[in-house]
C-alpha cells in the first residue's frame, strides 16, 4: 500500500475516504493449492481433504449430497484415490457442508478499524510503492473520475445514438421502437469490437479471443479459432492485424457502443436483412460519437444535473481537494470535455469556488494527442468560452487552457523539467483517470508519471468475491485443477522394479486422456460459473483470471 510522509497524512486520509472505488493498478492472482514437487505428493493428497492445512467447517447439516461426480480410471487405482478425495471435497463445498476459505488471508472480507467495518470492496489497492510525501502535483480527469454519472446517462447516449442512426444515417425507422434499449448487464469495460465481423470480443492478457458475441448470440469456439489464427496458434491474431481489426472499448461510455452494436446486428439477423458487418460497425460507432461531438449529450446533462450526476451530499470530493491543497499539493484538471461542461459539473459537486483549489485547468486537452503530439496551448475565455489566439508563454492559475501537450505543460510549469539538458522526470506527478489507455498509459510510459485508475467495477467484483456463490465456484475450480495436476503426476511416473527413484515418463494411455479431459471440462464449467457471477456474458473485466484484492492502503 501507500506510505505517507510527514506532509501527507491528511491527504492520504481524504484519498481513502473519497476514492473508495479507486484501483491504483492491478493486482494479485488467486493462488491455487499446489504441491512444491513430486516428493510432496502425500501432503498434497491430504490437502484435498483438508485444504490449506485447516479442517473444513460445517455450516449446516445437509441430508443429501450434491450430485457432482468425478470420472474414475479403469486401470490406475492411485488416480482413483485422488479422484475420490477430490469428489468428496467438491461435493462438500457444493452442498454447503464445507465453507471454502478466502484466499489470500489478507482478503478476509472485512477489516475492523475503530469500530467500523471496511469491506474489501471499499478499499484502495496498489501494485506499486507510492509515497504521497514525494508527490508534488496531483492531476485528475473529469468524467467518471472527479464526477460520477448516474446510469441514466448511458441510457441517454444509447437513445441519442439510435436517433442519429435513423435520422442522419438513414437506418430503418422501426429501430426507434424495436430495439430493446440500453442493457447495463450486457457488456463490460475492456472488450474489443472486430471491425470486420462486428463481433464483440473479450480478450485474455495474451490477446487471445476467449469469448465473442455476434449480435446477442455467442460465437462458437470453433468459429473463433478459425477466424483468429497466427503462428502462435488459434485464437490469436498477429499484432499488426490485431491493431487494425480490434477496436478497444476501454471506458464506461464505450459500453453503449457494444450494446447498441449487438442490438443493431441482432435486429438485422432476426429480420434476415442482409448487411455488411464493416458498415454497421462504422455507422454505430459514428452514431455514438455524434452524441458526444455534437454537444447534445453535454447540454442534456447540464440542463438536468440532478438526473445525470451523482450528488456528493457529504462533500467528500471537496474534502479531498481541500486536504490535498492544505498538504501543499498542486492540483490540475486535464479533461477532454469542454470547459463550460466541466465548470457546470464541478460547481454542482464541489462548489462555485472550485477553481481556487486547482493550479491548472486544461479543458479540452484532446487526449491521447495531449501525450503524444507537440501542440501549443490556447487560452479559453471563462466568460464566453471563446478560444483566444494569443501565444501562451506561461500557464496562469486563474486562467483556463485547451489543447497543448504534456511536455509543454511540464516545461511551462517547471514540473519535473530540467532546462539544462531538456529532460523530463514525472515521478513526482500523480494522475488519476478512468481510461487506462486514453488517460494513463502514455503519461507513465513516456514521462514517468505515477498513475492511478478509477475503476468503478472493481467495487462490484470485490463484493462478488465475498459472495458464497463465487467462492464456491472458484474453490471447486481450484480443487479440480489441483486434482488434475496430481493425477498427471501419478499417470506419468513409472517406477520400474529395483528402481525406486526412477521418474521415467510413459506415454499417456487412452484411459489417462479420457480422465484428464473430463476433469478439464469440469473445471472449465465451474470457472464459467465463477465468471457468470461477475457478468453472465463476458465474465470479469480483468483479462487474467479474476484477482483477489488483497492489497490495502
Amino acid at each position: 500500500g501507500a506510505r505517507v510522509a510527514e506532509n501527507g497524512p491528511q491527504a492520504a486520509w481524504a484519498l481513502r475516504m473519497f476514492f473508495r472505488e479507486v484501483v491504483l493498478a492491478v493486482w494479485l492472482l488467486p493462488a491455487a493449492v499446489q504441491p512444491r514437487s513430486i516428493h510432496h505428493r502425500r501432503a498434497s493428497l491430504q490437502m484435498l481433504v483438508d485444504p490449506l492445512g485447516q479442517r473444513a467447517t460445517t455450516r449446516q447439516m445437509w441430508t443429501e449430497e450434491a450430485s457432482i461426480s468425478l470420472p474414475r480410471h479403469a486401470e490406475n487405482q492411485h488416480v482413483n484415490v485422488l479422484l475420490e478425495k477430490a469428489e468428496k471435497l467438491v461435493r462438500g463445498i457444493s452442498c454447503g457442508r464445507v465453507e471454502p476459505p478466502l484466499q489470500p488471508p489478507s482478503s478476509r472480507g472485512y477489516l475492523h478499524t475503530r469500530g467500523k467495518i471496511v469491506g474489501s470492496e471499499d478499499k484502495v489497492y496498489a501494485n506499486t510503492y507510492v509515497d504521497l510525501g514525494d508527490i508534488d502535483v496531483i492531476g485528475f480527469d473529469y468524467d467518471y473520475t472527479l464526477v460520477t454519472y448516474r446510469p441514466a446517462l448511458l441510457y441517454l447516449i444509447y437513445n441519442m445514438a439510435v436517433t442519429n442512426l435513423v435520422d442522419k444515417l438513414r437506418y430503418p425507422v422501426e429501430l426507434s421502437k424495436d430495439l430493446p434499449g440500453y442493457d447495463p448487464a450486457f457488456a463490460v469495460r475492456g472488450l474489443a469490437v472486430d471491425v470486420q465481423t462486428a463481433w464483440i470480443c473479450h480478450l485474455t492478457h495474451t490477446y487471445r479471443v476467449s469469448t465473442a458475441y455476434f449480435g446477442r448470440e455467442q460465437v462458437p469456439k470453433s468459429s473463433i479459432q478459425k477466424s483468429y489464427s497466427s503462428v502462435k496458434g488459434t485464437g490469436v491474431l498477429p499484432p499488426e492485424e490485431r491493431r487494425q481489426r480490434l477496436r478497444p472499448l476501454n471506458d464506461l461510455f464505450s459500453m453503449v457502443e457494444a450494446c447498441l452494436l449487438a442490438d443493431v446486428v441482432q435486429y438485422f439477423k432476426d429480420r434476415k436483412i442482409p448487411f455488411d458487418a464493416r458498415s454497421v460497425v462504422t455507422d454505430v460507432l459514428k452514431a455514438v460519437g455524434m452524441a458526444h461531438i455534437s454537444g447534445d449529450m453535454h447540454r442534456a446533462v447540464v440542463e438536468d444535473l440532478d438526473r445525470y450526476i451523482e450528488p456528493d451530499g457529504k462533500r467528500h470530493l471537496r474534502q479531498l481537494l481541500q486536504k490535498m491543497h492544505q498538504a501543499g499539493k498542486k492540483m490540475m484538471l486535464v479533461s477532454n470535455s469542454q470547459f463550460w461542461y466541466v465548470n457546470a459539473g464541478m460547481k454542482y459537486v464541489v462548489g462555485e469556488d472550485w477553481r481556487s483549489l486547482f493550479e491548472l485547468v486544461i479543458a479540452p486537452a484532446g487526449k491521447p494527442a495531449f501525450y503524444t503530439q507537440s501542440r501549443p496551448f490556447r487560452e479559453v475565455s471563462v466568460r464566453t468560452g471563446r478560444v483566444k489566439f494569443k501565444p501562451i508563454t506561461s500557464l496562469e492559475k486563474d486562467e483556463v487552457y485547451c489543447d497543448g501537450s504534456i511536455a509543454e505543460m511540464m516545461r511551462l510549469k517547471n514540473w519535473g523539467y530540467d532546462p539544462k539538458d531538456g529532460t523530463f522526470d514525472g515521478s513526482r506527478i500523480l494522475y488519476l483517470g478512468d481510461s487506462l489507455f486514453a488517460d494513463l498509459v502514455d503519461a507513465r510510459r513516456l514521462y514517468g508519471w505515477v498513475t492511478g485508475a478509477i475503476i468503478r467495477e472493481v467495487r462490484h467484483e470485490a463484493y462478488v468475491q465475498s459472495s458464497p456463490a463465487w467462492r464456491q465456484a472458484k474453490y471447486i475450480t481450484h480443487t479440480l485443477m489441483h486434482c488434475m495436476r496430481l493425477a498427471q503426476e501419478e499417470m506419468g511416473v513409472d517406477i520400474a522394479p529395483g528402481e525406486q527413484n526412477s521418474n521415467r515418463q510413459q506415454p499417456r494411455s487412452e484411459e489417462d486422456l479420457r480422465v484428464l479431459d473430463a476433469l478439464e471440462e469440469l473445471s472449465m464449467e465451474w470457472q464459467r460459473r465463477a465468471d457468470d457471477c461477475m457478468n453472465p456474458k463476458f465474465g470479469s473485466i480483468f483479462r487474467t483470471q479474476v484477482p483477489h484484492f488483497g492489497s490495502t492502503p
